[in-house]
């Protein structure tokens, strides 16, 4: 045998020999990934799948994760009604000095609503953005925008620098301006964005909307949310309702231990914004249990 063919059968056998051992290796690799498929379909949460909704769009968002847990239409453009006041309050917080003393005029009063509010009254800048998030006062949002003339401008600015990309607002109380035209336009992704920002940097700001009922200059103001109470754990709300945007809502709820998720739902109905919210709320509950805890 020549040296040139002990060659040939040499490389032959080593082939050979490489190819079984190859086919060995990828069957141990699929059986080892056949066993993890497997553990994952038994740790897999049924939570969100059967959820129904009367909401036309709805985020629900982890902040301690950094991420959604659930979406529907979620950057969908639509009317935000008084969800525009968590603008306001950002803005008047940003803008406005602690120590000014807010005038109520015949301007803001005439609005749709009575908070009870009088022409003439003088209000610090803090307690009349309880006031208005609380309630959703129609009246003190004006009289806060009403302080700046560049207010509106201001709301749409911080909109872009907070690159809430299908949010813009046209008034400061979110109220429809006729027929066709609503007072702000946004998405449940943007609100969920603006209240994690707010609860960041301004966490006392939404301390009101976390109560039933508060006292402020011996008035007293209730809550528009009628999940507070219900839901454990709500650090932060707000309500939204008009003509052409159905039943907004946007809630903080802290599951323990510090770990707020956020939940927001547009267009709804009036009351089925509220069971929107608590079906979201006991999906993420039992979603974070079988997935975090």
């Amino acid at each position: 045998m020549t040296i040139a063919k002990r060659k040939i059968i040499l490389a032959i056998v080593l082939f050979s020999a490489l190819f079984l051992f190859l086919n060995f290796f990828n069957s141990e690799n699929k059986e080892e990934k056949n066993e993890t498929e497997l553990l994952t379909e038994e740790v897999k949460t049924p939570a969100f799948e059967n959820l129904k909704l009367e909401a036309k769009s709805a985020y629900v968002f982890d902040v301690i994760q950094d991420k959604p847990l659930f979406e529907f239409n979620a950057d969908a453009q639509l009317p935000l009604a008084s969800l525009t006041k968590l603008m306001t309050a950002v803005v008047a917080k940003e803008n406005i000095p602690e120590w000014m003393l807010i005038d109520i005029n015949n301007e803001a009063i005439k609005e749709v609503g009575d908070n009870g509010f009088l022409v003439g009254e003088k209000w610090r800048i803090d307690k009349l953005i309880d006031a208005m998030l609380i309630s959703s006062s129609n009246d003190a949002a004006t009289a806060i925008a009403l302080s700046n003339d560049n207010f509106i401008s201001l709301m749409n600015e911080k909109s872009s620098r907070l690159n809430l990309v299908q949010t813009y607002f046209l008034n400061p109380t979110g109220l429809d301006s006729n027929g066709q035209i609503a007072g702000s336009y946004g998405s449940a992704k943007d609100i969920a964005m603006l209240m994690n920002y707010l609860i960041k940097n301004f966490p006392l700001l939404l301390e009101a909307t976390s109560y039933e009922e508060i006292e402020i200059n011996n008035r007293k103001f209730k809550n528009t949310d009628k999940l507070i109470g219900e839901i454990p754990g709500v650090v932060a709300s707000k309500t939204g309702f008009s003509d052409l945007a159905g039943g907004n809502l946007a809630v903080v709820f802290d599951i323990g231990l510090q770990y707020p998720i956020i939940i927001v739902v547009l267009g709804s109905t009036e009351e089925g914004r509220f069971e929107d919210v608590k079906n979201l709320y006991n999906e993420s509950v039992k979603f974070l249990i079988d997935t975090v805890y």
